[in-house]
């Protein structure tokens, strides 16, 4: 421990000094985490720490520690710093003062390759480039880590693309950086990188011509693009389909940006998936907009509970025919009708198995033919009430499982005019039709006759008549289905059942 030092808290209320030259001279053309690594080295020498290591400094930093490695490398080369141990690792930084004094020229100066400079001033002919352009090109090399000839290659290649013959030093750093990224480290690696970059940048040419720009690309569209197709995983003819939906607003790339991010976010990403998908939603609102005009909503926007909601009746079985059938019987029947009355009748519907608009039209037409049956036996035995299901089955069991036919149905209900409960009474004449075994108009009005020139009434009457006076209404309810009595609704077509 040194004899004396400053107490431990003292680095965060000290202040480190940083002079003006390192600012002007080397912090303005360094990239910015390098300069991070530095200037946080300084402070160490000022306020040493026991803890601190490579694995430290990445993690205080928030960056890997392989950029802190890189970082150091560029100072050292810099003439700043310098590696004075490797267990445990060390590094030395100087004072910039002390180097003005006891060099005769600039740190980075001696590292200058001569050869390499004088190919680049061939290669950019008559364009004079300053001391900052020169440091820029050594930074592709001893920062980004561009061999030289890939360098020179480059600026060939940025001095043919240009207009003017002249480069410019801002574009093609980006180039340089978009190079290192991508892993080139030999002329092959830089021809194939050259091919992908004409070959995307005529792609985007054609994009922007698209969307009603006929000029070439910014480094931001650029880039834009990239990520598209390298991070998102679009291919080229997907990005050009996906401009089909730029109609909606102005066709920019921001906003086509936003546009694949959805479909990014959907997991479409070749050019088919894309068409077939907005091309499946367009088709899923277009019929949201159909059953809420069949609501009565009209030009309403389908939310996207709306969509969820239609695609759940889908997915239990209801073809978009049955849906709107389902509107349009929810409309008629509510004078307006809602999502869950559409979703009421379709679940009706589902629990009596009807599944097809045919289905559903020849239930319909069985329900009116069986209404027009019941309003004749109503008229006969003088009720005025609306059809329910109820007296439905009763007529289908009269008709069917007793094998009565509709004139000794009407018969019946003539003889039980007048009686406190009609339909039972109905019910009571045809049962006992049915155990006598008579079938014709003739025997059912013979039978009458009997009892009535006997001076009594018919068995049927007076069992029916006994039933009224044996039981409490509660019990004559009862006796078979209470909705006979209970319900007074006439339910013409297929009914919601009632719960």
């Amino acid at each position: 421990m040194a004899f004396c030092a400053f107490d431990e808290s003292a680095a965060l209320f000290d202040a480190t000094p940083v002079e003006n030259m390192f600012i002007t001279e080397y912090m303005l053309r360094a990239p910015g985490d390098f300069v991070k690594v530095y200037l946080y080295g300084l402070m160490l020498c000022y306020h040493a720490s026991e803890r601190m290591s490579l694995a430290s400094m990445a993690r205080d930093l928030d960056v890997t520690q392989e950029e802190v490695e890189r970082a150091l490398r560029y100072w050292e080369r810099e003439g700043l710093v310098r590696r004075t141990g490797d267990n445990p690792v060390r590094y030395t930084f100087y004072n910039l003062k002390q180097i003005t004094l006891t060099r005769a020229e600039k740190p980075g100066e001696q590292l200058y390759n001569r050869h390499f400079m004088d190919e680049v001033r061939r290669t950019l002919d008559a364009q004079t480039l300053g001391e900052r352009d020169y440091q820029t090109i050594l930074d592709w090399v001893q920062v980004y880590e561009l061999p030289e000839e890939v360098v020179i290659m480059l600026l060939q290649n940025e001095k043919e693309k240009s207009r003017t013959g002249r480069v410019s030093m801002k574009i093609a750093d980006g180039v340089a950086r978009s190079w290192a990224q991508g892993g080139v480290r030999t002329l092959e690696d830089a021809e194939r990188m050259l091919i992908l970059s004409a070959g995307r940048e005529k792609e985007l040419r054609r994009l922007l011509a698209r969307l009603g720009s006929r000029r070439a690309p910014s480094e931001d569209e650029k880039a834009l693009y990239k990520k598209w197709i390298d991070e998102w995983g679009f291919t080229p003819q997907a990005v050009q389909e996906a401009c089909r939906e730029t109609t909606k607003g102005t066709p920019t790339m921001a906003y086509l940006d936003g546009i694949l991010l959805r479909q990014h976010q959907l997991g479409r990403h070749g050019a088919q998936e894309i068409l077939g998908g907005i091309s499946q939603e367009k088709t899923v609102r277009y019929f949201a907009r159909e059953v809420l005009a069949g609501l009565g909503r009209t030009g309403v926007t389908p939310t996207a509970e709306d969509i969820a909601l239609i695609e759940s009746w889908r997915q239990e079985g209801g073809s978009d025919a049955l849906i709107l059938l389902a509107v349009a019987a929810a409309h008629r029947r509510t004078g307006g009708g809602t999502m869950d009355d559409v979703g009421a009748w379709l679940e009706a519907w589902r629990r009596q198995g009807l599944t097809t608009p045919e289905a559903v039209a020849a239930h319909n037409n069985r329900q009116k033919a069986l209404n027009g049956q019941l309003r004749e036996v109503y008229a006969a035995a003088g009720l005025e009430k609306k059809t329910n299901q109820a007296d439905r089955d009763l007529l289908c069991r009269w008709m069917g499982e007793m094998g009565m036919t509709m004139e000794l149905v009407v018969l019946a209900a003539q003889y039980a005019r007048g009686s406190g409960a009609p339909m039972m009474t109905v019910n009571r004449i045809l049962g006992d039709w049915q155990r006598a075994g008579i079938r014709t108009l003739e025997g059912a009005r013979a039978e009458h006759e009997r009892h009535v020139r006997g001076g009594q009434q018919p068995l049927q009457a007076a069992r029916a008549q006994d039933v009224m006076q044996r039981y409490t209404p509660q019990e004559r309810r009862q006796t078979y289905s209470a909705a006979v009595l209970d319900f007074d609704e006439e339910e013409s077509g297929c009914s919601v059942e009632k719960t």
